[in-house]
């Protein structure tokens, strides 16, 4: 790892402000999707028909939350169905996440079974008998057949993959955590890129966007380099807004790894996270700008060219929306912190998502 020179950029009045409130400077204009809030309703009626949020109290938490919201900042030009499509999956993404935050000392068993359920569902999507028992398995049932509506062949298989990467990521955290956590920032940072989860959201791009990479392209060293730099910049900002959260549940972040390695304070470390943001969205600017080439070489028509700069975009729009969405939702708020424990479920865990009660 290349680290930045240190700078004084902070406010001397730090330890005041939440890590929502963390300014980084990205050379992208906001945008927001102007169906966020009739998508935002719709969302929730998914939710409840899925079984994942039952009961007001619930359904008040899912939506103080905001977690699906992300796809309005993510994917701001999509409408209707398309839309739909997007908030399912973010929200879904969310609560699957928290089902593996379980009270310190407790094993994340009913993730890891929905872990292997999906995995298996994803490699031979054919209905067996109890594989959709669970409401997470039965709700990625429905958004992976709504995913690969007018999608190739070779898309559906590349989609798989990475779902099963972020999955299997999944499970290398929880078993990391019956051991022993890795401390250092390289490894870190490793498993971040695989439990992140914006490859599958990527994909998700060229479905929503209706376009699709060629299949041979895709696997380029020049997109890889540019997903990389992607991943790097959103897993850094989520660490840095999520901060809170992770002190509360005392779960590990890459800030608290900067402290360490770095020998540096918890301001300095969130400002060298801040720099990482930064230099990740410059390597992705650099490498966005050799497109042509990269294009030409290949010999590529005017339409292939047109969806690798779409999906370029797709990358710096991802950043920049979960920046914005990061600093304005419940999930990172000085509420939701305050309520968390090394001794609670997640905020959004089905136990605090299947509550009947008023």
């Amino acid at each position: 790892m290349i680290w930045p020179r240190r700078k004084s950029t902070l406010s001397r009045n730090w330890e005041r402000f939440m890590p929502q409130n963390v300014t980084i400077e990205l050379p992208i204009p906001f945008r927001l999707n102007s169906g966020l809030a009739a998508a935002r309703e719709r969302n929730l009626q998914w939710m409840r028909r899925q079984e994942l949020v039952l009961g007001e109290k619930a359904a008040q938490r899912y939506v103080f939350s905001a977690v699906a919201d992300l796809a309005a900042y993510s994917y701001p030009d999509v409408e209707g169905d398309d839309l739909d499509l997007a908030f399912d999956t973010m929200g879904w993404f969310f609560l699957f996440d928290d089902l593996f935050d379980v009270p310190a000392g407790h094993r994340a068993e009913e993730a890891v079974d929905v872990c292997h359920r999906l995995i298996a569902l994803l490699r031979d999507p054919v209905p067996q008998a109890g594989r959709y028992d669970a409401p997470l398995v039965r709700a990625f049932a429905d958004i992976w057949c709504r995913a690969g509506i007018g999608m190739s062949e070779e898309w559906r298989e590349r989609a798989a993959h990475n779902w099963v990467d972020y999955l299997t990521g999944n499970l290398t955290e929880e078993i990391d955590r019956r051991t022993w956590v890795p401390q250092d920032f390289d490894t870190r940072m490793r498993i971040g890129h695989r439990t992140l989860g914006l490859v599958p959201s990527l994909d998700l791009a060229e479905r929503v966007g209706h376009f699709e990479i060629p299949q041979l392209i895709w696997h380029s060293s020049h997109l890889e380099s540019m997903r990389q730099a992607a991943v790097d910049a959103v897993k850094l900002i989520n660490e840095v807004m999520s901060l809170e959260n992770d002190d509360a549940r005392g779960d590990p972040n890459l800030v608290h790894c900067l402290v360490r390695e770095r020998d540096c304070s918890r301001p300095e470390a969130i400002e060298m996270a801040v720099a990482l943001v930064q230099s990740a969205v410059a390597r992705l600017f650099a490498q966005a700008k050799r497109i042509p080439v990269f294009c030409t070489r290949l010999g590529l028509t005017s339409d292939e060219t047109d969806k690798i700069r779409r999906y370029a975009r797709s990358m710096i729009t991802w950043i920049r929306g979960s920046y914005d969405w990061s600093r304005i939702n419940g999930r990172y708020s000085p509420y939701t912190a305050s309520a968390l424990g090394s001794g609670v479920t997640g905020q959004l865990h089905p136990a605090n998502l299947t509550s009947v009660s008023p």
